[in-house]
């Protein structure tokens, strides 16, 4: 008997198969996705703003911040030393009568090596300022060290969320050893540009960002941040690496622009300068330096026109392209045109105010980074760039021209012999990493000359604060001013006039809404009461501001060390509020140690003296004693005081 075949069985729909495919790869997926969710309430994973909303004020506004850590996840190649932009902050909505502008840029649009109130967004605001007395012009410095302009699209894309008025673009320096540049360590540049953002999507995933951190995590922190950018030493003029930096610098400014455009917004683009006729080829290479000193020839015996092409050659051949190339501004000049935006060509002005016809050390401390005077002339340049703009922003070229001269600016703006010892040694760093050494050592040694002059021309109580700062480690990107550390010896010396200056060039030269704001307005504003016997009625309001500051800190927990505590109390004295004082100074001496807590204690005795709360006076007095140390001294003194009689203030606190 014949055993009949069996049936065939029905074939699955369309959509179990479906099912059952992705159930089958989700299997290998599942361990995966744990960890990746895991990683992400961990902290790990995607990208933060550039620009954020950091709290809300008593009034209702909220305060707004440039991010300085929000340029991380792009430096995946070295975690340990990334690039960062500047804290800035600012309110939202906008004030009335405000005009907003963001400079997008790298870290010669930052200012570096200058502190910020002396950076070209000081100069820009400062110069429109006066050019719109009716206005409040406000110029949010974007500038991120050592980004390539792909990041940068994002950070623009931010920025539009803020209510800006116009967008300035000086992008151009880093496509070739910027994060995300085509010969930067990540190398990721080499990428058509169009698939980038599936790159970035795929740094965002938190299990990557977590294995990048355990590989590379033990990289060399001693090591400069442009030693570390570095991939390839060696691109010679006809490598492919040069088009493509071109082409990404295209794509993604011209990107940028778009999204300005497309809100309606106008956008300024420039084109990047760099040191041409001063700097010696970074790669050397014998037709480069040919060139060079072909130039340097050429422009001794007057010609003008062969030693700007020569100079422009020497740069071109570079194999070390730290500096922007023909092809780079050529993309930016593209950009601007195939978008519609306003050109401001400050290479070619640079170039044309030159003797040489190509700018030297008189605007650049090194291969990119303008000096004092190059910073206010690239404002300047802007400025005149206004001039083609639309409607209310047009600015009147003959009120441009007449603006004052740079030093004028600088000197309004700030300009001090500490902080142009502080720029002469950051270039000196600069010059003594190796590459930069060997190739211009005359460059190395022109700063190791003016800085060791300085040193020795330094009272001896200058010097130990000067050797303390250079020993810092920046936080976040940012350094403790010089001049408010050696302010402080001023007012050990009863130099109260310079100590007054000093502190308030600091307050400039860090965030609002920080402690070290609040530190320096606090300690401007102390000078100025005991040289003019009170506050005036607008340093009264500068107080109130700061105390406000201080308290928006501390409701937001943006306090961990106690300094904003402090410095709400000491201002708080300083409006005569000694009641108000307590509670900040009270919670900020939990957290003090040493010679803060001394002072912190100072100011407590003197606020509970002042409003006869003598046996709280003696409580800190006797803690102080016990301690023991070598700040007793002081203390007994605070208890002599205490015995003292004298009239005591019990007025209620100012509001």
């Amino acid at each position: 008997m014949t055993t009949p075949a069996p049936a065939a069985a029905a074939p699955l729909p369309r959509w179990k198969r479906a099912v059952f495919m992705a159930a089958t790869l989700a299997v290998p997926l599942l361990p995966l996705l744990v960890i990746e969710a895991a990683l992400r309430l961990a902290g790990w994973g995607g990208y933060p703003p550039f620009l954020r909303p950091a709290g809300r004020l008593e009034d209702g506004r909220t305060v707004a911040i440039v991010e300085p850590a929000a340029s991380k996840p792009y430096f995946f190649a070295n975690p340990t030393r990334p690039g960062y932009a500047d804290e800035t902050n600012f309110l939202m909505p906008k004030p009335d009568e405000t005009v907003r502008i963001f400079l997008v840029g790298e870290s010669a649009a930052k200012g570096f090596p200058q502190p910020r109130n002396l950076a070209m967004s000081a100069f820009l605001e400062a110069m429109l300022g006066d050019l719109w007395p009716e206005r409040k012009v406000e110029v949010i410095n974007l500038g991120t060290t050592a980004a390539a302009s792909f990041p940068l699209v994002f950070m623009t894309r931010d920025a539009l969320r803020f209510d800006p008025d116009l967008f300035i673009f000086y992008v151009g320096n880093n496509e070739f050893f910027g994060a995300y540049g085509v010969a930067s360590i990540n190398a990721v540049g080499t990428l058509p540009a169009w698939s980038l953002p599936t790159v970035r999507w795929c740094r965002g995933l938190a299990v990557v960002q977590a294995a990048e951190w355990l590989v590379r995590r033990r990289a060399d922190e001693n090591r400069s941040l442009m030693e570390q950018m570095v991939g390839r030493t060696n691109i010679p003029a006809d490598s492919p690496l040069r088009t493509a930096a071109a082409g990404n610098l295209s794509a993604h400014l011209g990107q940028m622009v778009k999204l300005v455009t497309a809100a309606g917004l106008p956008a300024v683009v420039c084109t990047t300068a760099s040191n041409e006729s001063g700097l010696r080829p970074l790669g050397g290479g014998p037709e480069a330096t040919e060139a060079f000193e072909r130039g340097l020839q050429l422009a001794a015996a007057g010609d003008r026109a062969g030693a700007r092409r020569a100079f422009l050659e020497a740069r071109d051949l570079d194999t070390m392209p730290w500096r922007p190339t023909t092809a780079i501004e050529q993309a930016a000049r593209g950009a601007a045109a195939r978008k519609g935006a306003v050109l401001c060509d400050l290479a070619e002005v640079f170039r044309d105010r030159d003797p040489a016809g190509a700018p030297g050390w008189d605007l650049f401390d090194d291969h990119v980074h303008l000096s004092l005077q190059g910073q206010a002339e690239a404002a300047r340049g802007m400025v005149a760039a206004c001039v083609a703009l639309p409607g209310p922003l047009r600015v009147d070229p003959d009120r441009a021209a007449g603006l004052p001269d740079w030093e004028s600016y600088a000197a309004r703006l700030g300009r001090n012999d500490l902080d142009d010892y502080r720029v002469r040694h950051t270039v000196r760093v600069l010059f003594n990493v190796p590459f930069m050494k060997a190739s211009n050592p005359e460059a190395a040694e022109r700063f190791t000359s003016a800085c060791r002059q300085a040193e020795e021309a330094m009272p001896p109580d200058i010097a130990p604060v000067v050797r303390e700062w250079q020993s810092m480690r920046p936080h976040a990107g940012g350094l403790r001013p010089l001049t408010g550390m050696v302010a402080r010896v001023m007012v050990r010396q009863r130099k109260l006039r310079e100590a007054e200056r000093l502190f308030s060039i600091a307050q400039r030269q860090v965030p609002d809404y920080t402690s070290w704001y609040l530190e320096y307005v606090y300690f401007a504003l102390a000078c100025r009461q005991e040289l003019d016997g009170g506050l005036s009625p607008a340093d009264d309001q500068l107080a109130a501001d700061a105390i406000a500051q201080g308290r928006f800190l501390l409701r937001r927990g943006f306090s961990s060390t106690g300094m904003a505590e402090r410095y709400v109390g000491r201002l708080l004295q300083l409006r005569g509020a000694w009641r108000e004082s307590i509670g900040p100074l009270e919670a900020a001496r939990t957290r003090m140690r040493g010679t803060d807590l001394v002072a912190c204690d100072q100011a407590l005795t003197e606020a509970y003296r002042r409003t006869g709360n003598l046996d709280a006076a003696k409580r800190i007095i006797a803690a102080g004693l016990d301690r023991g140390g070598p700040h007793q001294g002081v203390y007994r003194q605070l208890a002599e005081q205490l015995s003292q009689p004298e009239p005591l203030d019990r007025d209620a606190p100012r509001p």
